[in-house]
């Protein structure tokens, strides 16, 4: 456990601040979701919560078909980290964290397509990855998070084929969450 030696009174409404030295270390933003539960009846614990990782096995199964059919390595994040990888050797991004400018573009709720002359870095690590299509995914009119369609080569490009599958699955994912 992480001890901060800071202790908070909560006000009239029930609301404690949260430091920011525990914001800053938890990276949690404004408008981030928290999720609180107890434990063992005597501590609260807050979370930070993502809707994707509630769609993590839906987000397999989707990422398992847009491999096939597509033969491009797929990648769906929240607005911190990759959730699900897939394609060859795409194992090991799971879990590593998206950089700044992935995060900007999720919050901009745009279709992002990537010419091969334009490299975007997506992880916070170097890692040689040519994103051709970035898909942010809107629920309740908020971003959660991301689909990218990425190959280990700048020059091969997307078909209408492919792009189709994407929207076909960013409009089922949106679908879920809103039923």
């Amino acid at each position: 456990m992480y001890s901060t030696g800071i202790i908070k009174k909560i006000d009239n409404l029930g609301r404690i601040v949260l430091p920011k030295e525990l914001r800053r270390k938890l990276k949690i933003r404004e408008n981030d979701e928290l999720e609180m539960y107890l434990e063992n009846n005597d501590s609260i614990v807050l979370k930070k919560y993502s809707t994707m990782q509630d769609l993590k096995k839906d987000c397999i199964l989707y990422a398992d078909v847009l491999s096939k059919e597509t033969d491009l390595k797929i990648l769906f994040t929240d607005k911190e980290k990759v959730i699900v990888a897939k394609g060859k050797n795409t194992s090991y991004l799971v879990g590593e964290e998206i950089s700044e400018r992935l995060i900007e573009i999720i919050n901009e709720r745009m279709v992002y397509n990537v010419n091969s002359s334009t490299i975007i870095k997506i992880l916070k690590i170097d890692e040689e990855i040519y994103p051709k299509i970035i898909v942010p995914l809107i629920a309740d009119s908020k971003s959660i998070g991301s689909i990218i369609l990425f190959s280990d080569s700048s020059t091969k490009s997307l078909k209408d084929k492919e792009y189709d599958i994407l929207k076909f699955i960013s409009a089922l994912i949106t679908q879920k969450l809103e039923i």
